[in-house]
């Protein structure tokens, strides 16, 4: 159900949306008198929040949230970015981001991450920085709150406003990690994004200042440009200030007084540039062709810029434009779903980059073949909303959803987290808020004001906004980018325009309620067996029917309940070993909604309820999985659903036909990156060619059938084992008797999993004698560099967390050779491979994006940082700092309902994520620096290396065949 989750969360978002205010632009203006936007509005900010600003200008907002407990985020954020550069300059504000890492008054060059990890604090996930356009933003996320560790972030923070060396030796020595980040983002789909952005902003200048800057300067720019811009801009008045966590504000704001109310500024401060507006064309046309890109028409209506400020009037209007495109959006994903569409799928937004223009966009995306009827599809749904207008049912729709994600946030307040990499969080809202400036409104405020505008708001008035928005929609700007080439883009593009504007419309067809075919399941199921966990606080229970559930109460997320169904045999059960029958597999009872009801139908029919389902099917997963979350009012809907899922799977022919034509779209694209190429082969050549891993070509793709899969993977829904695990804040009572009336109403289910002994084997490949070689169709200047060690499998839960803490100290040690002594990449990353289900396979590998012709230099330097570790050069202080923020995540993942999903998702068949759980704290508390030593002695053995190359291919006739090239290796 990856459409129906795609759909629900636009509208789970309004109440986000509607506390954006007047744009998600970000401010230029950063020293206006008046502070904060709530100085300049009659919004009321979250009473939750302190404000305040120091005498030297610095602004700040400080929150206590105890979500998770004893955790606190750290953000400081500078008003300035690549806008602010100067022709000699460009790329300073980035550049200059990097330099906050080497070395400042009171820390050495190369300390401030130690010092960090020592802390806790892990690189990358807890310790970042950002740098935009408009802001630079450096980021700490603090596992523990106590006054040590509070005193050494704010120090640093300090430090880094204030403080930096910028010396010129580490000024050189970095310019080669800049450079290979610019070569690593530098894609051909990278430069797709910033031809649209040119075209959309032409005259504003803003593809002139990309924040990663140009070649010529990141190599040359002079130490003395560099403390001009950061003397010049890094500044108090300069400088916002967000402290959130489990801390008391009197005591955060004391710790911001004791450490920056004393910064004064030591040069006179740099105006900050203005963008000028881009320039309204109408009729404008513009072209982008490369062959291995995907094909996109735009077509927008554009206007000038206005800024606004974020008051109740402005969030009426907001809300009035996202309900038209959120209405717009629904149809269009209605077309794709039901297959009546002539594109593959298509978004509406606004666009308003950086201020330079306001515009509404509709984005189709289509086979090369199919651009026109794509162009001319969105053309009529626009055309079609403009003359024939909305109905009462789409906008009733829409209303429903509104209001129950403005209900749900009231609920949940008190449970957001402070910080999160995949959910709404504390941290990130108010630094957005500040920047864009937007009031930071409370959930309580924002359904009351929501309930305001529902009361009055008509669908004449949704209709006369939409309109408005669309008003130069009879000459629209047009964009095409594609891997189409063709001989006379504007002609051929306006004569398709034309073409399309020539077609009449008729009104919409109204689409008839339903109500859901599926609430009753039979006799309610009654219990067989019931235990308890203490180690977990949970309890396993076992239906008369053998359908298992598991079930932990948590008040970790109010009103939330995680549920997850583990069905039949999943990945496992396979009739034949092949990665794209998976595929069609998983698209096709993933998207297909169940018998009676289309994807499309159940988003209509649980409008207004926290219900959703996503069916996957993922590799290395002894189970065929469906995945939920809802909250206590829903519940019993949810299981319904859920339930459906399980026992009237759908596979639609249309789906399957759309997942076709999105392959045949995507495929010719798949080599347009080092990566891509990775995804594509590596998989497969680690396991020593295994077709469940990686994929050849495209008629592979094409050759699955919808009746293999219904062969394959009905009898595993009609009678495998089923394992529910449901985690959150419900009562076990109601968790029971509505798994009973559910899937505990089934018919007997099979009490074990069949054996696969074939499908659970995997094998490391020999060493080759030379490194593979594989190539890649884009940027002449990137290739990828794997080596893979054989490492032990997940047979003892301990090997998985002391590979975890040797994967770290094998990535802070590729960090400090390859990036901070050789200056040959930006960021070296590492990982493992271990999994219950096959014994005897895992490995651990590094991965380095690098400049082709350092690939051999590369493999060299990989190899003899692994062939030193396994010497036992690892000391008490690298493998301290590397197994710190591991041990201080625990409590933190204690608090989280995922983690108790995974860890209770098996505990009545495998019990591999309880069997970790209950060793985790205790390897983690006690493993030595012994222990890890011999651990990379066995790994790190250079004749077991496996090694890849991932080179560019100087044009397509000279490329090497990847697909021969596969299939060459064992």
């Amino acid at each position: 159900m990856r459409q129906y989750i795609r759909l629900l969360l636009p509208s789970a978002l309004l109440a986000v949306f509607l506390t954006l205010g007047p744009s998600p632009a970000l401010a230029k203006d950063a020293g206006r008198k008046s502070g904060f936007a709530h100085d300049r509005s009659d919004l009321k900010p979250d009473t939750r929040v302190v404000y305040g600003i120091l005498a030297n200008g610095l602004r700040y907002a400080v929150m206590k949230n105890s979500t998770p407990s004893g955790v606190a985020a750290l953000r400081m954020r500078i008003a300035t970015g690549s806008l602010n550069e100067t022709e000699e300059q460009r790329g300073i504000a980035h550049f200059l981001e990097h330099m906050a890492f080497n070395g400042s008054k009171n820390v050495p060059e190369g300390e401030m991450v130690k010092r960090l990890e020592r802390y806790g604090l892990a690189f990358g996930a807890d310790t970042n920085a950002s740098t935009g356009f408009s802001q630079t933003t450096y980021k700490l996320n603090l596992p523990t709150v106590g006054e040590e560790i509070l005193n050494e972030a704010f120090f640093l923070m300090r430090e880094t406003a204030e403080n930096l060396t910028l010396d010129k030796d580490a000024i050189e020595r970095e310019r080669g990690v800049i450079a290979s980040e610019k070569r690593s983002r530098d894609s051909v789909n990278f430069r797709a994004l910033v031809a649209n952005m040119g075209f959309l902003t032409q005259g504003s200048g803003l593809v002139d200042r990309l924040p990663i800057g140009i070649d010529e300067t990141i190599a040359t720019m002079p130490r003395s440009e560099f403390v001009k811009y950061y003397r010049g801009y890094y500044r108090p008045e300069n400088t916002f200030i967000a402290f959130i966590g489990d801390v008391d504000t009197a005591e955060a704001i004391k710790k911001i007084e004791a450490y920056f109310s004393d910064w004064k500024p030591s040069m006179p401060a740099l105006a900050h540039a203005k963008t000028p507006s881009a320039e309204i064309v109408p009729g404008k046309i513009g072209y982008h062709q490369n062959d291995e890109i995907l094909t996109f028409v735009s077509l927008g209506a554009l206007s000038p810029y206005e800024r606004r400020d974020d008051t109740i009037a402005e969030r009426k209007n907001t809300f009035s434009r996202i309900l038209g495109m959120r209405m717009l959006n629904r149809r269009l994903w209605r077309k794709t779903e039901t297959g009546d569409a002539d594109f593959l799928d298509a978004t509406v937004s606004r666009y308003t980059a950086e201020q330079t223009v306001d515009g509404m966009i509709v984005r189709l995306r289509s086979r090369p073949e199919n651009w026109q009827k794509a162009l001319a599809a969105g053309d009529q749904e626009i055309r079609s909303i403009l003359t024939y207008g909305f109905s009462q049912a789409e906008l009733d729709e829409q209303m429903v959803r509104a209001r129950k994600s403005f209900e749900t946030a009231v609920d949940r307040k008190s449970t957001r987290k402070t910080y999160s990499r995949a959910e709404y969080n504390y941290a990130n809202e108010l630094v957005n808020s500040f920047a864009q400036e937007r009031v930071f409104t409370s959930p309580e405020d924002n359904l009351a004001i929501f309930e305001k505008f529902a009361a009055n708001i008509s669908l004449a008035e949704i209709e006369r906004v939409f309109r408005e928005r669309w008003a130069s929609f009879d000459e629209p700007v047009i964009y095409l980018a594609t891997s189409a080439k063709l001989e006379n883009p504007e002609e051929e593009i306006r004569s398709a325009f034309s073409t399309s504007r020539q077609i009449a419309l008729s009104a919409p067809e109204k689409k008839e309620a339903q109500e859901f075919g599926y609430t009753q399941f039979g006799t309610a199921g009654s219990v067989s067996s019931e235990s308890y966990l203490p180690d977990a606080d949970a309890y396993r229970i076992t239906f008369t029917n053998n359908v298992r559930l598991n079930f932990k109460q948590t008040d970790f997320d109010t009103d939330t309940i995680g549920i997850r169904v583990r069905v039949g045999s999943g990945f496992l059960s396979m009739p034949r070993k092949s990665e794209e029958l998976r595929r069609l597999a998983e698209n096709l009872i993933g998207d297909s909604g169940v018998v009676g009801h289309r994807a499309d139908d159940l988003a209509t029919l649980f409008a207004g309820k926290r219900v959703a389902a996503r069916v996957r099917l993922r590799p290395d997963n002894d189970a065929l999985e469906v995945i939920g979350r809802t909250g206590r009012e829903d519940l019993a809907d949810q299981l319904n659903l859920m339930t459906a899922h399980v026992v009237a799977p759908a596979y639609r022919h249309e789906i399957a036909k759309r997942y076709w034509e999105k392959m045949k779209a995507w495929y010719p694209t798949h080599d347009a990156t080092p990566m891509t190429v990775a995804e594509k082969v590596l998989p497969r050549m680690i396991r020593s060619g295994d077709p469940r891993y990686g994929y050849t070509d495209l008629e592979a793709f094409l050759s699955p059938q919808i009746q293999e899969v219904r062969d394959w993977i009905s009898p595993q829904l009609e009678n495998g084992l089923i394992e529910i695990t449901i985690v959150g804040d419900i009562d076990r009572e109601t968790a029971i008797a509505e798994a009973a009336r559910t899937f505990g109403a089934l018919p007997k289910r099979a009490n074990s999993k069949n054996a696969y002994p074939e499908m659970q084997m995997l094998d490391f490949p020999e060493a080759p004698a030379e490194p593979f070689v594989y190539y890649h169709q884009g940027n002449p200047d990137q290739a990828v560099v794997r080596v893979y060690w054989p490492a032990p499998d997940a047979s003892d839960p301990s090997n998985i967390f002391k590979m975890q803490v040797l994967r770290s100290i094998f990535r802070n040690r590729l960090t400090s050779v390859l990036r901070e002594e050789m200056g040959a990449t930006y960021s070296p990353g590492a990982g493992i491979f271990a999994n219950d289900l096959f014994e005897g396979y895992g490995y651990i590998f590094a991965s380095v994006t690098a400049a082709p012709e350092k690939a051999e230099d590369i493999r060299q330097a990989v190899l003899a940082v692994g062939k030193d570790l396994a010497t036992g050069t690892i000391d008490q202080d690298i493998f301290g700092r590397a197994v710190k923020p591991i041990i201080d995540d625990i409590d933190s993942t204690l608090e989280n309902n995922s983690y108790w999903l995974s860890v209770l998702g098996d505990a009545q068949t495998e019990g591999h994520g309880i069997a970790r759980h209950r060793v985790r704290k205790m390897v983690l508390e006690t493993m030595t620096v012994e222990d890890i030593k011999a651990l990379a002695s066995q790994v790190f053995t250079s004749e077991d290396a496996v090694a890849a190359y991932i080179l560019p291919a100087m044009d397509r006739n000279g490329a090497v065949d990847i697909v021969q090239a596969m299939d060459s290796n064992p």
